[in-house]
């Protein structure tokens, strides 16, 4: 699609999806105010049309990529499935979820008293990184190295046994992870910073949408496709 400054905000967010994280980034309404030009959009926002530009663009790459990158990792063994995961996504999560952390408790001090809703975001976000850090821990020590072992030798009796209830654990605590994310993006109302909000207040709601989204892209990794490689090695 050829994005100009005329074209429709509610074009751009159907031809392009990945520019909706853009767009909710900065608040510009693709629903509703859909019919209104982009640089009408902008108005009053401090941005022009090609910084907005260059982010969908650059979104919309990281996207195609990660999804070419999916269908790559489909035709690959669980071994090298575990790797990738290892690699990128848990390496993300213990580089965000403390940074993320530090950035609650500063705006729950400032922000706390007049938003009370930050005390349940926090408990909720608490429980989402100490359930993902022993999730992470689990697959590192435990299932990983059985993946790795599995495409080197198939495991008899009750070793496949154990891994293939490992993997309906950690497809259970996928489940409780998934409940977390929607429950946090419920108390924030899909993460609309209120009135008067300060700029970490706004970088909170954005590092926290940016946690979720990477979140949902390693659990699908995880239980369509390395899960499901699992399984077909194992007949199951």
């Amino acid at each position: 699609m050829d994005i100009t400054s005329d074209t429709r905000v509610g074009d751009i967010a159907t031809t392009v999806p990945a520019s909706i994280t853009v767009f909710e980034r900065y608040g510009v309404d693709f629903c509703c105010g859909g019919d209104t030009p982009l640089s009408e959009a902008l108005r009053g926002t401090g941005l022009s049309v090609g910084d907005v530009l260059a982010e969908i663009e650059s979104a919309a790459s990281s996207v195609q990529a990660e999804d070419r990158l999916h269908e790559d990792w489909a035709q690959s063994d669980p071994a090298a499935l575990a790797d990738h995961v290892e690699a990128v996504h848990h390496s993300y999560l213990r580089e965000r979820l403390p940074s993320v952390g530090r950035k609650m408790a500063t705006v729950l001090s400032v922000h706390g008293e007049n938003h009370p809703e930050l005390f349940e975001l926090a408990r909720r976000f608490q429980r989402l990184r100490d359930d993902l850090e022993k999730h992470l821990r689990t697959e590192e020590e435990v299932v990983f190295p059985a993946l790795r072992e599995l495409v080197r030798e198939e495991p008899k009796g009750s070793k496949r046994a154990a891994l293939l209830d490992w993997l309906r654990s950690l497809e259970n605590e996928h489940d409780d992870v998934g409940d977390m994310l929607k429950a946090m993006r419920g108390i924030t109302s899909s993460y609309q910073t209120p009135a008067g909000a300060c700029a970490t207040y706004g970088s909170l709601f954005q590092d926290l949408q940016a946690l979720e989204a990477d979140i949902h892209r390693h659990v699908h990794l995880e239980n369509n496709v390395m899960f499901a490689a699992v399984r077909r090695l194992l007949g199951e």
